[in-house]
């Protein structure tokens, strides 16, 4: 009693009371482990329940605690051993069958979970969420006829479960629906609909479904009529469009369908006048006449609008060159017009001057696109000075300058803007992320916590507890370009771990779901979670954790170790927006206080003095593995890994990992040469083992080497810079002279558009780690990229 009502500290005394009189109770210390480890003295409960289950090597209960602190911890295999091992004790405890099952689906462990439902529904077949627990096990394992089957036999359950009520009983039954289509029988699936269509209360959910299934019996007349009802609901609903276009036989991706398509959506745009998406959909999949025609239309509403999102809108349209430059030449035609008449050729009355500012604004975007900076920032330039009170205006200039290489100016444009709403969330937001480009750590800092709640005792820490990962990941970005590794590995890792707290936070659904019977939304958020690590910022914080990691590696080869630079600003911002070391009070139970301590590692010493820098990297490599196993990235990322831990075959198997994606992948022959020169240089490595090594790179490759390569693919920069990393990983003054040279030449003319912002950069790094010399190499680099951002300061 005292556990549940989270009163840990008078449990803690009590079981302490009764070990005085029983001190050889097992169940006691396995209990007083549990109260443990809810005040924090993980140490403590983990060697009181060892205690406790070595007194007493069978009980249940010990177990099943064990089980439990370390779910908590979320040690989820050595949590589910302890509940397999508490079942032996008592195979029929519907708790330690109940945790055992959420452990299942929460590692996906389909088959395993499917005896853990059975179990349950045996012991109460009563009890809902065990029978929908295992109709939708039934679900993950593809076996749609048994989950259909197991509702069937259940679902009049329902009526007289206190708790379900009508909400819970539609919902079951659009969930039995979706079963029955994705067992393939349309028709049966369809039949059903319209039985429980009085018991649904999801009505737009019914209709979807309805729609749905008509068009896959062949009903398409019916289903359009169907579709034609849900646009009525939603205009600018994709989906609905979509779908009443296909019940009309076409498919908009086949040209011969295209005026057809065209016609049915003029059709709909004069029902719904209203409607952006049927506005703007034409654009998608015409061509030619019809594109500039449906662009006409959509550019003119929007200019007339002052809508500023419309170039944001149009780039995804901006892949399709035809497509790029037919926009290009119309919103060029439109400041000819507005300049000279002030209107539009089809218009007979002047058009406002905004139309032509953002006109301009729409061009100066169009232009940054192409790349032609100076010509975007003299349009954007023109744009401010007709609507200098215009923030947008502002933002777009601080983009182009970004793009531009002139970070500075960037930032401080950005700022300018900022200050001219301060009350503006987002302008500041934007402000703070352009100071972190500029590496402006500790003014980007100031800015953001302006919209930090006021109460907050530590407004830095509620930043990170906020989960605002754009902000802690730009900021383990500037950190790493001042050199602070430790500073940025410490926000990596608070990107990292908020990551790790969405995919935990699933833990809490597989309760909760089957107790409200949202199926639906429950198979949705486990297929978000089969997927979150894939997100690009966790990949991007990830492979930056793992760079950071090897360069202190490297460093502590070389006998040149990284120091955690001394903490000198990073004191917490508390509410009055002070500075000020300390501690504070959460809560820790039912009137119970523990104290929070401020975060004594704000330099990241704790991730600088890792015992092996290799290891750390290790495991974030094989989570992109996992997640992002088809970029060739992670690939190349685990191969620097595995080969400074001189774990070869797993070199080798990162090589043919990154060959299977991309064959011609500028990393892949630097990464073989450097494993032959790796099995060269290591004496103590088994000869056999090395031969056979050799022996499938010849195999695989045959002879080749980094020179060669980049005189093959002697037009693109990408090889250049590849081979330059390998060289100066190679090290040996002839391969630093190489690649100093090639590195100098970085930016010349016949590297065409790989001359990108990044590539130039990432070469002024290399050659700097190189060795380059500051009165020749850097100097020359710089006069090139000059040439090629003229308005770039960061060369």
């Amino acid at each position: 009693k005292l556990y549940e009502a989270h009163q840990y500290k008078k449990g803690l005394k009590t079981c302490d009371q009764i070990l005085k009189k029983c001190p050889d109770h097992g169940e006691t210390h396995a209990v007083k482990g549990l109260f443990l480890s809810n005040l924090e003295r993980k140490d403590e409960a983990y060697e009181s329940i060892k205690h406790g289950l070595e007194i007493s090597p069978r009980s249940s209960l010990s177990w099943h605690i064990n089980g439990i602190v370390n779910r908590g911890d979320n040690n989820f295999e050595e949590a589910i051993k302890c509940y397999e091992e508490a079942l032996k004790g008592d195979s029929e405890n519907i708790n330690i069958l109940r945790d055992l099952a959420h452990l299942q689906v929460y590692l996906r462990q389909p088959t395993k979970l499917i005896d853990t439902r059975q179990r349950l529904a045996k012991l109460n077949s009563l009890f809902v969420p065990f029978w929908l627990g295992l109709a939708h096990t039934y679900h993950m394992l593809g076996k749609y006829d048994m989950a259909v089957k197991t509702i069937s036999a259940n679902e009049e359950q329902m009526k007289n479960e206190p708790g379900y009520g009508p909400y819970e009983i539609s919902e079951t039954l659009m969930y039995k629906n979706w079963l029955i289509e994705l067992k393939g029988d349309y028709q049966q699936a369809l039949e059903h609909l319209k039985e429980i269509r009085p018991k649904i209360l999801d009505v737009t959910g019914w209709k979807e479904q309805k729609a749905n299934l008509l068009f896959k019996v062949g009903r398409k007349e019916t289903a359009a009529m169907a579709y034609q009802d849900l646009i009525e609901r939603n205009p600018d609903n994709k989906e609905y469009i979509y779908g009443y276009i296909s019940c009309n036989g076409l498919d908009v991706k086949q040209p011969e369908d295209e005026d057809a398509a065209l016609e049915v959506i003029l059709t709909l745009q004069q029902q719904f006048p209203s409607s952006n998406t049927l506005r703007f959909m034409p654009l998608t999949f015409s061509n030619g006449e019809n594109f500039a025609k449906a662009a006409d239309s959509v550019a003119k509403h929007a200019l007339r609008k002052g809508i500023p999102s419309l170039f944001i809108s149009m780039k995804v349209l901006y892949d399709n060159q035809a497509k790029s430059k037919a926009l290009g030449e119309l919103f060029d035609s439109y400041a000819v017009q507005l300049r000279d008449t002030k209107r539009f050729s089809d218009s007979t009355e002047d058009e406002a001057a905004s139309v032509l500012m953002w006109c301009t604004f729409y061009l100066a975007q169009h232009w940054d696109y192409h790349g032609d900076h100076e010509r975007a920032l003299q349009l954007i330039e023109e744009a401010i000075k007709a609507s200098p009170e215009t923030v947008e205006l502002y933002a777009v200039k601080a983009k182009i300058l970004k793009h531009a290489g002139d970070i500075r100016g960037a930032r401080d444009t950005m700022d300018f803007a900022r200050q001219m709403d301060l009350k503006d969330r987002y302008v500041n937001t934007k402000a703070v992320k352009y100071m972190l480009r500029n590496n402006d750590v500790v003014e980007a800092e100031k800015n953001m916590v302006l919209f930090v709640r006021d109460d907050a005792s530590h407004k830095i820490q509620e930043i990170v507890d906020t989960q605002a990962i754009w902000y802690m990941r730009e900021r383990g970005h500037a950190y790493r370009r001042l050199g602070d590794i430790g500073r940025a590995l410490k926000q990596y890792h608070q990107v990292l771990s908020s990551f790790d707290t969405y995919r935990t936070d699933e833990y809490d659904f597989h309760s909760y779901s089957l107790r409200k019977a949202t199926m639906r939304a429950y198979d949705d958020i486990l297929k978000w979670e089969d997927q979150v690590f894939s997100d690009s910022v966790y990949v991007d914080s990830a492979r930056a954790a793992i760079e950071c990691y090897i360069d202190l590696h490297d460093r502590k080869t070389a006998g040149k170790p990284f120091d955690a630079i001394a903490e000198k600003k990073d004191k917490p911002m508390t509410r009055n927006g002070s500075s000020k070391q300390g501690q504070h009070n959460l809560s820790a139970g039912v009137d119970e206080v523990k104290v929070a301590e401020v975060d004594k590692d704000p330099s990241g010493a704790t991730y600088v003095d890792a015992e092996c820098h290799l290891s750390e990297a290790l495991k974030y490599v094989e989570k992109l593995e996992s997640a992002v196993g088809t970029q060739p990235a992670t690939h190349a990322l685990a191969f620097e890994v595995h080969l400074r831990m001189k774990k070869y075959f797993l070199a080798l198997k990162s090589i043919n990992s990154l060959k299977a994606i991309d064959s011609s992948h500028p990393s892949l022959i630097p990464m073989v040469v450097r494993l032959v020169n790796g099995l060269e240089s290591d004496t103590s490595f088994a000869a056999p083992m090395k031969a056979a090594l050799k022996a499938q790179l010849d195999k695989s490759f045959g002879e080749v080497t980094i020179e060669g390569t980049i005189k093959a693919n002697d037009r693109s920069l990408d090889y250049v810079l590849a081979g330059a990393k390998a060289l100066v990983a190679i090290g040996g003054d002839s391969n630093l002279e190489l690649a100093r040279s090639m590195l100098a030449d970085a930016a010349s003319e016949k590297y065409g558009e790989t001359r990108t912002l990044s590539n130039l950069l990432e070469a002024k790094d290399l050659l700097i780690k190189a060795g380059g010399s500051l009165e020749s190499h850097l100097p020359e680099l710089a006069k090139e990229a000059k040439v090629v951002f003229p308005l770039s300061t960061c060369f």
